[in-house]
């Protein structure tokens, strides 16, 4: 299981498994005046009586302990922490850490280093990616959780921890100074040359300002669209959330906040330096609440971005800090909160405009930011095959063998072959003679028509116009592979032989005894520049949505 330590991966699976999201967090703590003779308990007790959100029964009151009264209110975003587990949860929102700054992997015998952090302690003594921890401070890493793992590494700010590192063939001890880590909440970067992509990990103290210099920073790149990411990101300050919004809507009411007597507050976001009013995409998935919905209900309501990916986590409550007499905090619940026009949240979070199931949400969305000519391209190579099929409702096999005009919209369909026995080899006839130079895995490919992944061949010529091609593996049972021919085949001229093509071959199914076929191998013939079609939009307008 992977595992971050002190770095982004550990927020968000922090986020997810212990918290599953991230609250809303109004203001700063709030002192409890308790009549400490009462003890804690009585504190927490007065607290949900008086300021829970919704009414408390006499059943959860009447609990003997704090555990136990929580247990019985159900509610899990209402938690007691200790000073410690307090401070750890505001440095988790802010990506605030002690270590050494690494990004790590579990494995049985001990842990693996994945990356490491730019300037951590890590980097200064040479720790590098591949490493393997066997020991901290003599104590073997073997077999221990993640969390057993973490808590030997983790320690106070200046303090030193020895540990024993098997880099490449040899073991070697490190002394690291554990130092203060803080890791940006958005960072940005510019994608296929034109699109503003800002990825918002958690929603900080410092977020808003974050978001704005990197926004800036990416628009002097020239992008002409934007990809917000929220994937993973499970809130955070409800400032942060408002603040962010003014960004996308302008000085609008943002959010909806129901308190316990039932009063509606709307909370407006404010005036920012500059509003993005090019095409944005928010991506979005189940790990996605509180302050991420917050901002994904704004923009959806006022139609400013389109959403891609899954439905969010659905939490829509708002919880406060208090302080009690013994240092503890209890994170408690005390409203309910709802999008900009007033659309429920809680247990039921926000539906994508565009649903993506399987593929890379991301994927998807750098296509329905790209022109037409560039997302054929782009939906060509394995990386973009499957997020552009889910783009196209192709949800099965059969929908892709019937739809290959979306993969390959000018090449013309040569013929339809079934049945084929998965150690079979194709025959190409061209209608000329062809420089044999130009064919190669390239310009001639089998592709597994509901994965895109290329199945590499070899070719044997057969004369000046026939090419066998012979799969380097078997192929899989009950498929649909489709045989292309680009035209970056060359004639003997240098020419292109003509425009492409495309057969489609369907496999035996699996179990079934391979066919012996009458002609044992199939030809696939190119009648090169028989057919005049023009382009068309082979449904376009979906995308553009």
């Amino acid at each position: 299981m992977k595992q971050r330590l002190f770095n982004k991966r550990a927020v968000r699976r922090l986020f997810v498994n212990i918290l599953l999201s991230l609250i809303l967090i109004l203001g700063t703590s709030t002192p409890v005046w308790a009549d400490t003779n009462n003890g804690v308990l009585a504190e927490v007790r007065s607290l949900l009586q008086t300021q829970y959100a919704d009414p408390v029964s006499q059943d959860v009151l009447n609990a003997p302990t704090i555990d136990e009264m929580l247990k019985r209110l159900g509610d899990p975003h209402t938690t007691y922490f200790s000073p410690e587990e307090y401070q750890n949860f505001i440095s988790n929102i802010n990506l605030s850490f002690i270590g050494i700054g690494v990004y790590i992997e579990m494995l049985p015998e001990g842990v693996k280093i994945d990356s490491v952090i730019e300037g951590s302690p890590a980097e200064d003594v040479g720790l590098k990616s591949g490493d393997l921890i066997t020991s901290v401070d003599g104590h073997s890493l073997t077999g221990l959780t993640s969390d057993e793992a973490s808590n030997l590494l983790r320690g106070p700010e200046g303090s030193t921890v020895q540990i024993t590192v098997k880099q490449g063939s040899g073991i070697k001890d490190f002394s690291v100074t554990r130092k203060a880590i803080v890791e940006p909440t958005v960072t940005g970067s510019v994608l296929n040359n034109h699109i503003g992509y800002l990825d918002i990990k958690s929603f900080g103290e410092q977020t808003p300002l974050e978001f704005a210099m990197t926004a800036v920073n990416l628009h002097n790149q020239n992008v002409d669209s934007w990809i917000v990411d929220l994937r993973e990101n499970g809130g955070g300050y409800l400032s942060s959330g408002i603040n962010l919004a003014g960004f996308f809507i302008g000085p609008q009411v943002t959010v909806q906040v129901k308190d316990r007597k039932g009063v509606l507050h709307l909370y407006q976001a404010p005036k920012q330096p500059f509003v993005l009013n090019q095409p944005i995409i928010f991506l979005t998935n189940e790990n996605s609440a509180s302050a991420s919905e917050l901002l994904t209900g704004a923009v959806k309501d006022y139609h400013k971005a389109t959403i891609v990916g899954k439905t969010t986590y659905g939490k829509g409550t708002v919880q406060s800090m208090f302080n009690l007499s013994n240092g503890g905090v209890l994170k408690m619940t005390v409203d309910h909160f709802y999008s900009a026009f007033g659309h429920e949240i809680n247990k039921v979070g926000i539906k994508p405009d565009v649903e993506i199931d399987h593929a890379d949400s991301l994927k998807a969305a750098e296509l329905m930011l790209s022109d037409k000519t560039e997302a054929h391209i782009m939906a060509r190579s394995p990386e973009y095959w499957q997020a552009w099929g889910e783009l196209s409702n192709l949800e099965t096999d059969d929908d892709r063998t019937q739809s290959y005009q979306w993969y390959y919209p000018e090449y013309e369909k040569i013929s339809e072959l079934k049945a084929i026995p998965l150690n079979q080899t194709l025959t190409v006839h061209f209608n000329e003679a062809v420089n044999w130079q130009s064919v190669n895995d390239s310009s001639i490919e089998l592709i597994n028509s509901l994965t895109g992944d290329r199945t590499l061949t070899t070719f044997e010529t057969l004369g000046p116009s026939d090419v066998q091609v012979i799969p380097d593996k078997a192929l899989l049972p009950d498929s649909t592979y489709w045989l292309v021919v680009h035209p970056t085949v060359l004639n003997t001229a240098g020419q292109a032989a003509g425009k492409g093509t495309l057969t489609i071959v369907h496999t035996v199914k699996g179990g079934e005894k391979e066919k012996v076929q009458s002609i044992v191998k199939s030809k696939v013939v190119s009648e090169r520049n028989l057919i005049n079609r023009s382009d068309s939009d082979y449904g376009w307008a979906i995308m553009n949505n």
